[in-house]
């Protein structure tokens, strides 16, 4: 509650500063949904200069969204601060100032040095899995958990690797302890680290609750790791049934199915991996930066 209060109390000193900085620049990105972007939005959308975009991080097509986020959604959509704004995906009945843009998580030197490696992976044999994220229930960690104890594929799995920490990472150990599979906790990686992971991993594994577009998916696919996600917000305009599994239920068995039948043919899931490799190339800075160039500053 505390916080939601500060945020008004904070807000005159905030537009004071925010204004001293806008008077000095040409463009600016403003990054919605934020509590902040409640007075943020309306100030900047009065202003004349500078140029600006807003970045929507969040779920374009969210249910049930915070009320603040409808607000903010709301404004961005009918362009009361007549700007581009860019999204994560491509929806129907889109209108022409919103855009999608994908996130960068690479540049192009590390994604063609993982193109390489990708290429290469050999789906023969017992295969290892990775998750990478924090360890929470959103992000479905326990269900994967409980998925594992339902497949029948086992014997097949040569480890899963959970990168990533969090607040509940004891109760997951002990939970793991119990399964007839390798299991392993790496804990929060350094770039060079989480790279090593995608490099030994075939399958990236994220049945999270809800996502805008988790980066992950695309540095594991730039390795050639096949994703079995969820279907949330713009995951599948990137990764679907063609190069990927999708998770239509988010539940365990739904889960247990889809890992069975990535392991069930390996043929086909190595043409799923060479596939991601395509579609990774999307999420490159350089890539970034020549939409960001042809698709909002040259029309600003």
């Amino acid at each position: 509650m505390s916080d939601k209060i500060s945020v008004l109390t904070t807000a005159i000193y905030n537009l004071r500063k925010i204004r001293t900085i806008l008077n000095k620049v040409d463009w600016v990105q403003f990054r919605a949904p934020t509590a902040m972007g409640l007075y943020v939005l309306p100030y900047i959308s009065m202003r004349r200069k500078p140029k600006r975009w807003v970045k929507y991080a969040g779920n374009w097509k969210m249910d049930d969204p915070p009320l603040s986020y409808s607000i903010q959604k709301w404004w961005l959509e009918n362009n009361l601060q007549k700007s581009k704004v860019t999204i994560n995906g491509q929806w129907e009945d889109q209108k022409p100032h919103i855009l999608n843009f994908q996130n960068p998580c690479m540049d192009n030197v590390e994604y063609r040095k993982a193109e390489v490696i990708g290429s290469k992976k050999n789906f023969e044999g017992r295969l290892t899995i990775c998750f990478s994220g924090t360890l929470t229930k959103n992000k479905g960690v326990g269900l994967i958990l409980k998925a594992l104890t339902k497949i029948i594929s086992g014997e097949m799995i040569e480890e899963v690797i959970f990168a990533g920490d969090g607040a509940e990472r004891k109760k997951y150990e002990e939970i793991s302890s119990g399964i007839k599979i390798r299991i392993t906790f790496r804990g929060f990686l350094d770039r060079e680290s989480i790279e090593d992971v995608y490099e030994r991993s075939h399958i990236i594994i994220l049945p999270s609750e809800s996502e805008g577009f988790p980066k992950v998916i695309a540095e594991a696919a730039a390795y050639g790791c096949v994703p079995i996600v969820s279907d949330v917000s713009s995951i599948s305009s990137y990764f679907n049934d063609r190069n990927g599994f999708l998770l239509k239920k988010i539940n365990s068995d739904e889960l247990a199915g889809k890992i069975d039948l990535a392991l069930s043919d390996r043929e086909k899931l190595k043409e799923k991996s060479l596939k991601c490799l395509k579609v990774a190339e999307l999420f490159t800075f350089e890539n970034y930066v020549k939409n960001l160039e042809e698709k909002i500053l040259s029309n600003g």
